[in-house]
């Protein structure tokens, strides 16, 4: 008896060292940088009370995105994405019955866990891939420095391919959606009929340069 385990732990044993040192061998990572668009598409839902220092629609958020990503391919087919990316924007102001009002800034920022499926050959020059996941979306800025800065999760869904160049370093090119519920309210110290809320559809287009490590 005492034979048999130690052989099938032998077994066991090779197998695992065989399978971990496939696995090492076909993977893959890939680091990058992007400069792209970041557009909210939906609408905000009415609100009892508005503010000047808030934007009057998601749109106003939109602008220049900085950001950049890890991708790990464990297989031929299958990866793994991690991607950030902000923008900062600048709206409202003007003359108002009121008297004048300064315009206001924002910050959004996003973070995005994908799973990767590679849809073109692994060797192709242009590689493809459509990926699906979660995301946080935070709203900062001098807009949303008294709401502390809101984060909202939810899912998202994403294209991507990246276009060899040379080497390891290919053009990089995507673009996601983040789907989620906005659910930013007021308090006491801001006034609790300030909110803004409802379903956001926003979409990050990039591109930007990847390096792969294998």
């Amino acid at each position: 008896m005492n034979t048999r385990v130690r052989c099938s732990a032998l077994v066991v044993a090779v197998l695992s060292m065989f399978l971990a040192s496939g696995i090492r061998a076909q993977l893959r990572v890939e680091l990058g940088a992007t400069i792209g668009s970041y557009s909210p598409l939906r609408s905000f839902q009415p609100a009892s009370v508005y503010s000047t220092a808030l934007p009057g629609s998601p749109s106003s958020l939109g602008g220049t995105a900085f950001g950049g990503q890890i991708r790990l391919w464990v297989s031929p087919r299958l990866g793994f994405e991690l991607a950030g990316a902000t923008t900062s924007s600048t709206f409202g102001g003007g003359f108002t019955p009121g008297g004048e009002v300064p315009r206001s800034s924002a910050r959004v920022t996003t973070g995005t866990a994908q799973l990767l499926v590679l849809v073109t050959d692994d060797g192709s020059r242009a590689r493809v891939w459509v990926g699906a996941g979660g995301g946080a979306i935070q709203h900062g800025g001098a807009a949303y420095a008294s709401f502390g800065k809101p984060v909202n999760y939810g899912g998202a869904l994403g294209l991507g391919s990246a276009i060899r160049i040379a080497g390891a370093l290919s053009a990089d090119v995507g673009v996601t959606s983040l789907i989620y519920n906005l659910n930013i309210r007021g308090t006491e110290a801001t006034d609790p009929g300030l909110s803004e809320r409802g379903t956001q559809a926003d979409l990050l287009l990039r591109a930007g340069l990847s390096y792969s490590i294998h």
